[in-house]
């Protein structure tokens, strides 16, 4: 699977934007993106396009399907999504409505070998990596559909650091908490290989080494988020996710934290199962790639992470909501987890994420951060 992809800040210009469509042969896509981003890219890139922006932040196959209807409306010959995950997943579910031969076919991911409908994906923060993915999670009456075909890989990527400028604080960490599970749930997937591991450690080194600078709104550092968020969705193209990822989407859901969020707070919890189950060499190798010396505990630093950034677990839901928790992890995604789990020890590791730190383990925790963090 090749892409174009086009890098460099302010690279989001009318010049870079219409030689890459020029070379995916558009004429006049389809912008699939936010209001606010609509006005955005008409006074940067100058062009007038026709606009989707009628999603959902958790994007609903129905809002695929009108897009598809705009499409064909305003005949359109490909698409460019700008912004976040939820505009990559919707172009892509765009596409697999406009060229499978019905609904059902869209639900089973069963598109065409080859799909004359180009994509170019801009993301407009650094986290999700879905511009480097076949992949596009949308809902069908609020339960979570995958859609996963070859075809679904955005042809062309437009990666510019400049648009990540304007971009909250919190939505910042939680991106970045994204790429940073999405590198390490990939490095010890079950599906994991040689190529993905090599983009893996690329996302963990560029979100490790640049956080800090990140946060304060520098540019280089920009970049190089941008461009590990990119690594980490060209590892789990190969690899796919794990746990936390499987763990995320009720956390979300029920309690309301942001998707990278919700992954980096039980991803710690994880690795801590993971060593006492025996899985020493794999974790080894993640510490080295996360900066610390032999022996240091890799867990420890990713809660040191979560505290640092203020987004450790401050109140432990009720049973109730812990039960549900549990019971609603996808077992095929748990399949790809090296470790097997049962639903006994979901509960138990959400139990975990969600209890608050004592204090002397998150003041020890901060202590890694600060030492060996970026």
């Amino acid at each position: 699977m090749h892409q174009h992809v086009v890098r460099g800040r302010t690279s989001l210009c009318h010049l870079q934007l219409t030689a890459l469509m020029a070379r995916l042969n558009m004429q006049r896509p389809l912008l699939v993106c936010g209001k606010r981003m609509q006005q955005f890219f008409a006074e940067r890139v100058g062009l007038a396009l026709p606009c989707f922006s009628g999603y959902h932040p958790n994007p609903d196959l129905s809002d695929c399907a009108a897009g598809a209807v705009m499409y064909c409306a305003m005949g359109c010959d490909g698409l460019i999504s700008l912004g976040g995950g939820s505009a990559m997943d919707t172009a892509k579910g765009v596409k697999a409505m406009l060229v499978c031969a019905d609904e059902d076919a869209v639900k089973r991911s069963d598109l065409p070998a080859q799909c004359v409908l180009p994509h170019i994906a801009i993301p407009g923060t650094a986290g999700t990596g879905a511009e480097a993915t076949p992949i596009a999670v949308v809902y069908v009456n609020n339960e979570k559909l995958s859609l996963d075909h070859p075809a679904l890989l955005p042809e062309g990527v437009l990666l510019d650091g400049s648009l990540l400028d304007t971009l909250p604080d919190y939505h910042k960490k939680a991106c970045a908490m994204d790429a940073l599970a999405q590198g390490i749930e990939s490095y010890w997937a079950v599906k994991a290989t040689a190529e993905s591991r090599v983009h893996a450690a690329r996302a963990i080194r560029g979100v490790v080494c640049n956080m800090t600078a990140y946060l304060t709104g520098d540019p280089a550092a920009q970049d190089a988020m941008l461009e590990a968020a990119y690594e980490s969705g060209c590892a789990i193209r190969i690899s796919r996710t794990t746990a936390a990822h499987a763990m995320s989407y009720q956390l979300t859901k029920r309690l309301g934290y942001a998707h990278g969020h919700a992954c980096m707070l039980t991803l710690p919890h994880l690795w801590a199962q993971l060593r006492e189950s025996g899985e020493g060499a794999v974790l080894k190798e993640l510490a080295q790639l996360l900066g610390l010396p032999a022996g240091a505990d890799g867990s420890a630093l990713l809660l040191g992470l979560l505290a640092a950034l203020d987004m450790d677990a401050k109140a432990l839901p009720e049973d109730a909501v812990l039960d549900a928790l549990a019971a609603s992890v996808n077992a095929q995604r748990l399949g790809n987890h090296p470790q097997p789990l049962t639903t006994a020890q979901l509960r138990d590791t959400y139990v975990r994420a969600l209890t608050p730190m004592e204090r002397d383990t998150r003041e020890a925790a901060l202590s890694l951060w600060r030492q060996y963090g970026g």
